[in-house]
């Protein structure tokens, strides 16, 4: 058997080698997760009346991107409201109108890609007069 202080030297640049190559790892997908961007998507108020606008802005979405806007109940079916695309950088503003006949509660707006593969949401209520 070889002696420890002689196998060593010829040990010592395999482990630098590895341990170099997990840090490069490491540092990658730090940087993955860190440009990973999370989809959003905001009103520009939480309640509306029937007959109103609302403004609906979306943020981390893929640049240049054909979106579905959809709304339902808490507990309902998804009716699609509109659609947007986005600019080079993922964002988009839409406007919908509220139908004159909606009824009065609470509405989850969804702005959908990929088949909602990416998807936000924003809850928000419509009041009666």
């Amino acid at each position: 058997m070889t002696p420890m202080r002689e196998r060593l030297p010829r040990l010592l640049p395999a482990a630098l080698a590895i341990a170099a190559l997990g840090a490069c790892a490491a540092v990658a997908a730090a940087g993955a997760a860190s440009s990973a961007r999370t989809a959003q998507l905001t009103a520009d108020r939480t309640t509306v009346r029937p007959g109103e606008q609302l403004e609906l802005r979306g943020s981390g979405f893929p640049g240049n991107a054909h979106l579905t806007l959809l709304a339902r109940s808490p507990h309902g079916p998804r009716a699609r409201i509109g659609d947007a695309v986005t600019g080079s950088r993922g964002t988009f503003v839409a406007t919908i109108r509220i139908r004159s006949r909606a009824a009065a509660g609470a509405v989850v707006a969804l702005a959908c890609h990929d088949a909602c593969r990416v998807k936000a949401s924003v809850g928000f209520r419509i009041v009666r007069r």
